[in-house]
């Protein structure tokens, strides 16, 4: 049976606004800056991209954004925190417009190179968050998100993601719905136990039909394994 592995890092997220060097608020710009598989030249606004090297140039607002991003090093930013940073030539006209920004940025180095949530967006690091793995998926503790073995990276729901902790954590042994039930927060569980199968349907819709078994409750297996 495949292990558990469970992994935790030292490393913190700073506290506060993020340290941006500069006259400008941004980092020093004749010398490369890199976090989280990024390697961004700021003078010229080539981004190279690992693992398997591949660069491409994003537009002087765009290499700003991502600038400011990496030198808050995972920290989720909002927008207004993003702007302020910014040098004022490269500024969007409001705030609001710093999504539009990282949209088109995303659609130049991957869309799972920036994350976000309720409280801004942020540059994942892979050895830099709290994860739980089993049978091919591992589970980010901190934002959420559950990387799928040659699938990529899918965000859960707050009871997706209760759902699928407690079946990682289960090694591959069956879990009943009054198990997995009692398992999560009240203000996360369904009215009542039966209400979780709904949430494996929609689990299952995310990760992988295959990746959930019904037997005496349910469980995990590698994809492709179990029927």
């Amino acid at each position: 049976m495949e292990p558990v592995h469970t992994t935790h890092t030292s490393a913190g997220r700073p506290a506060g606004r993020p340290h941006l060097a500069g006259r400008s608020g941004l980092p020093t710009r004749d010398r490369p800056i890199s976090y989280a598989g990024l390697e961004l030249q700021v003078d010229t606004g080539v981004v190279r991209l690992r693992p398997g090297i591949r660069a491409v140039r994003l537009s002087g607002q765009q290499t700003e954004v991502l600038a400011v991003l990496i030198a808050a090093r995972g920290r989720p930013l909002d927008r207004e925190t993003i702007a302020a940073a910014m040098r004022r030539g490269y500024r969007p006209p409001t705030a609001r417009q710093i999504g539009v920004v990282i949209s088109h940025i995303r659609a130049r180095i991957g869309a799972t190179r920036i994350l976000t949530e309720a409280d801004g967006w942020w540059l994942p690091d892979p050895e830099n968050v709290t994860t739980v793995s089993y049978a091919g998926l591992c589970l980010d503790v901190d934002h959420k998100y559950v990387r799928v073995a040659s699938a990529g990276l899918v965000r859960l729901g707050p009871q997706e993601f209760a759902v699928l902790r407690t079946l990682i954590e289960a090694h591959g042994s069956p879990r009943r719905a009054g198990e997995i039930w009692s398992s999560m927060r009240p203000d996360q569980r369904p009215a009542t136990p039966e209400g979780l199968r709904l949430v494996i349907h929609h689990l299952r819709r995310r990760i992988g039909r295959r990746r959930i078994i019904t037997c005496d409750g349910w469980r995990l297996v590698e994809a492709g394994d179990g029927g």
